[in-house]
């Protein structure tokens, strides 16, 4: 983990809501692994105090060096994330990373079923690029509203096989991204989501259907004031007793989340 100012690169709007923060950080990039996250500063001085948990999105550098830049992918919905959005080349931030246990691909599995909703497909995208580059094949299922708040696919590894679900049909099946999971569990050797919590419930009730051998992982979003395992802010029940999302994970075995004790 590293403290560190780190400067823009670049801050573009590369599909309608969708941006992507390029900072220079080798330190952090160099170490990051898919499902892992960083806090970033997103106001000037204490307005907002805390800072923010961004999801790596990807890491590139000079193809005979260690990766230096570090990508975040992001939609300004809250104050932080719309202040983010205003930031320009020249501008620095504070950022702290990585941060958390990120995804994890047993040596065996091959075929990775990578499951993606909203701005969640900024760790699966990760992912996917590495599992690509190791060899394996990936299907990414990517949900949304509607096809303007679908992530572009040329953005991806052209080995991936993309499919597309949208609430309104605009753009690939209609209906939910979840709808489209239990005709690809069979070739699924793993399983990998990314997405809001009612994602993760309809997930969880169509475990049955995987075996136990598989895993499903998925990273939890919660409130996060630190991001590394101070302030118990981000605390969630699990099977295994109580674990802290900055900390512990915030990867997690879908089996293990105590759906009850979630709100």
């Amino acid at each position: 983990m590293k403290l560190l100012r780190a400067p823009i690169i670049s801050n573009n709007e590369i599909a309608p809501a969708i941006w992507v923060l390029w900072l220079q950080a080798p330190e952090i990039a160099a170490a990051a692994e898919p499902g892992q996250f960083v806090m970033v500063e997103t106001g000037d001085g204490y307005d907002p105090l805390l800072k923010r948990a961004f999801s790596v999105f990807r890491v590139s550098g000079d193809d005979s060096a260690a990766p230096e830049r570090l990508g975040l992918l992001y939609t300004p919905s809250g104050r932080g994330s719309s202040r983010t959005a205003r930031r320009r080349p020249g501008e620095s931030v504070e950022i702290i990373g990585p941060l958390g246990r990120g995804y994890n691909v047993p040596p065996q599995a091959r075929n990775l079923l990578m499951v993606a909703g909203g701005v969640g497909i900024a760790p699966i995208a990760f992912l996917a690029e590495r599992a690509i580059a190791k060899g394996r094949s990936v299907t990414i299922l990517q949900g949304g509203a509607s096809a303007q708040q679908l992530f572009p696919g040329q953005e991806l590894p052209p080995e991936v096989e993309l499919v597309t679900a949208t609430l309104d049909g605009s753009a690939g099946r209609q209906g939910l991204v979840t709808d489209m999971v239990p005709e690809h569990l069979d070739w699924a050797d793993q399983v990998f989501a990314c997405g809001p919590m009612a994602m993760y419930r309809t997930l969880a009730g169509q475990l049955p259907r995987l075996p136990s051998r598989k895993q499903c992982q998925v990273l939890l979003e919660t409130p996060m004031a630190c991001g590394f395992g101070l302030c118990y802010t981000c605390a969630v029940e699990t099977r295994r007793g109580t674990k802290l999302v900055c900390k512990e994970g915030p990867c997690f075995d879908l089996r293990e989340i105590d759906w009850e004790a979630l709100p």
